[in-house]
Formats: C-alpha cells, sequence, structure tokens
C-alpha cells in the first residue's frame, strides 16, 4: 500500500540518506541545497528531523538577490517595458475589490511587500533555490509558503482574488503539469478574480502557443495581453516574455 503523503521519497533513496544523516540533538547540517532536490523530485513533505536549523549560506549566484536598493527598488511601481506592468493599474481591474492574494515564486517578497503597502495581504510561494527566500521573506514581516509546484495548493476553492506567477510557473516541456497546475490556479481564485501572468519566458513559439491556447481553454477574459521581447544581458540575444491580466468568468 503506497502511502499518502512522501511516497515519492523512495525514488531517491540515496539523496535520503544523505538528508537523514545528522547528528541527533545537534545542528542540522546545511544542507538546504540537498532538501530542494528532493522536494522537486516529489518528496515533499520532508522527513522530520530531530536536529535544530541553523544559519543558510548564499550561494555565489545570489549576491544581489537581497538588495532591495537596487533593481527590487523599483519592481511593480515603475516600468521599464511594456511587459512590466504598474501595480496600481493592475489593482484597478479587480472587480468587488483585491484583499487577498497568492504569489508563485515569489523570490524576496518584493510583490507581497509592495501589496501590503496597499493593505492587501500576500502569501508568498517561493523555494530556496540558491538563497534562504523564505527566510528573508518572513524578515520583512510578510508570510512565506514552502511549497513546490507539484504539490496541490493548501487552501480551499474560490479563497484568493488576485493570483500572480512569473518565472515560478515554468514547468518546463511538461504540458500535462502545466496542465493541472492552472487547474490548481483556476481552484483558488475566485470567480471575478484576477491571474496576473508576469514576464513569462517564452522559449520558443511552440511553449508560447502552448500555455496561449491552454489559457484559452479555461474562458479568462483578456483584461491585459503583451507580448514583447527584452534582451539578454549575458547573451545579448532577444528573448520573449508574455505578460497578461486574465479574469476568471463565473461559472454555473
Amino acid at each position: 500500500m503506497v502511502a499518502s503523503v512522501g511516497h515519492s521519497c523512495e525514488k531517491s533513496t540515496d539523496l535520503l540518506s544523505q538528508y537523514m544523516n545528522y547528528k541527533v540533538s545537534g545542528s542540522c547540517p546545511d544542507d538546504w541545497s540537498l532538501a530542494q532536490k528532493l522536494i522537486l523530485r516529489g518528496c515533499e513533505p520532508l522527513p522530520r528531523r530531530r536536529c535544530f536549523a541553523n544559519k543558510k549560506k548564499l550561494s555565489r549566484e545570489c549576491v544581489n538577490c537581497f538588495d532591495l536598493a537596487g533593481v527590487e527598488n523599483q519592481r511593480y511601481v515603475k516600468s521599464k517595458g511594456k511587459n512590466d506592468f504598474l501595480l496600481d493599474d493592475v489593482l484597478g481591474l479587480g472587480s468587488g475589490g483585491i484583499r487577498i492574494g497568492f504569489d508563485i515564486g515569489g523570490g524576496s517578497g518584493t510583490f507581497a511587500a509592495r501589496m501590503a503597502e496597499r493593505n492587501v495581504t500576500v502569501i508568498t510561494n517561493t523555494l530556496n533555490v540558491d538563497a534562504p527566500f523564505s527566510e528573508f521573506v518572513a524578515s520583512r514581516g510578510l508570510f512565506p509558503l514552502y511549497l513546490s509546484v507539484d504539490h496541490r495548493f493548501p487552501f480551499y476553492d474560490n479563497v484568493f482574488d488576485l493570483v500572480h506567477a512569473s518565472s515560478g510557473l515554468d514547468v518546463g516541456s511538461k504540458v500535462e503539469k502545466l496542465e493541472f497546475l492552472m487547474f490548481d490556479i483556476d481552484r483558488v481564485l475566485r470567480p471575478g478574480g484576477l491571474f496576473w501572468l508576469d514576464n513569462f519566458y517564452c522559449a520558443n513559439d511552440e511553449k508560447k502557443g502552448v500555455l496561449t491556447r491552454l489559457i484559452e481553454r479555461f474562458g479568462y477574459k483578456k483584461l491585459k495581453w503583451v507580448v514583447g521581447e527584452k534582451v539578454d544581458a549575458a547573451t545579448g540575444k532577444s528573448e520573449v516574455y508574455l505578460s497578461a491580466v486574465l479574469q476568471k468568468p463565473a461559472r454555473g
């Protein structure tokens, strides 16, 4: 009989053995990157451990992730291009008002912080990829939810006025996985609520087409829909991004 939770852990016994190798009543090893790998393989929730949590180290690739005086300072209040929607403009589109929201892949929590300034409560879903994002979100007085997009969202139906997602919605080339994710987003979003797709990277026309067709199946009203290009600073190549604000229809 397969366990209802955590059964995927048995498929990663090598990583799980490393994760559970620690000194009881001592400090937990600095192995949060290992925990990430287990979660992304479906080993969720992780097994409990009898050790004390310690501080996490930043990856070299994330030295500027928490620079709130830099790029993060202007996000959602100042536009760099046509794909960057302003927060107040999007809030003005919400019928019945926006009071509570859910941010998928929220990084350092800047979206939730900006919304809090407007008396809107936002739960930030984030994983600690390359940096302790969950701890940082909490240190800003915001609510972090440590959860992968493979997991069913732990919320009741029709509870959110707004769902915001960007790169956190990217599930690679697995179309079926994206379909399951979209159904869960639709489930937690109330009728008339807004789904804000923010600068979603479209690797190619096929990926953009798959996402577009999937969204259209749900019958959402397109309040904003912008496909634009940005130049990657590292490669100098032009990349295609999709930004949209969609309104969930009322269904019988």
